[in-house]
């Protein structure tokens, strides 16, 4: 799993160097898309990437740029 995502995020990387946005999709069930694209067996499937390019007026989420104090997240001791 660490591998595919330094590889994806390499591609993304590469993508964004070449204009092309990309987004990572996790959410799906990878035995029912490896059987509907025909992979063999010993294939396995760990996330997709989608590539193409965003509308003009796309941008984030109205939360994304919000973040919690870092208090709220990390202890110490």
């Amino acid at each position: 799993m660490e591998d595919a995502a330094i590889v994806a995020t390499h591609l993304m990387l590469g993508a964004y160097n070449a204009g092309v946005d990309s987004c990572w999709l996790n959410n799906f069930n990878p035995e029912e898309l490896k059987r509907d694209l025909g992979l063999p067996e010993e294939e396995e499937i760990l996330m997709l990437l989608d590539l193409g390019y965003a509308s003009e007026n796309a941008k984030p989420l109205v939360n994304h740029f919000s973040r919690k104090e870092l208090t709220e997240t990390v202890q110490w001791r």
